[in-house]
């Protein structure tokens, strides 16, 4: 991204998406994630396992790692305070932040929709059923 037009567009779209970190935050790890390749295998291996629990696909190659892990990879070193807490919304956040809807629904689906009754949801807290998670 090399203009703020272009860049406020997007924040406007992460926001439409249900985005909830700060525009500071947002800015800050697209400008990280521009040529970042992460390595901490702890962090890649907590993506992929919340990927995996959700029916979420990554692809990454010797070469390359997914786009989502490495948001979720740079949002986890930035701990933004609106997610800091659950590494499950840190996830989210890095869909939302990749545009990736499909796996917004997969996720949301698993942790609030799937989850047996009484437990709360890792995504919004919530315990009750009918509520929507945000």
């Amino acid at each position: 991204m090399t203009d703020n037009t272009e860049v406020e567009k997007s924040y406007h779209r992460y926001q439409e998406l249900g985005g909830i970190i700060s525009e500071k935050d947002y800015e800050s790890a697209l400008t990280k994630a521009k040529g970042t390749i992460t390595s901490r295998e702890s962090t890649i291996m907590q993506a992929k396992n919340i990927a995996k629990f959700a029916g979420i696909e990554l692809h990454s190659t010797e070469d390359a790692i997914d786009p989502r892990i490495i948001f979720y990879g740079i949002l986890h070193d930035i701990k933004p305070k609106e997610v800091m807490d659950s590494d499950w919304r840190l996830f989210r956040e890095a869909l939302r932040m990749v545009e990736d809807t499909d796996a917004l629904i997969k996720l949301k689906t698993a942790c609030h929709t799937n989850r047996r009754p009484g437990t709360y949801c890792t995504l919004c807290g919530q315990t009750r059923e009918n509520e929507d998670c945000p």
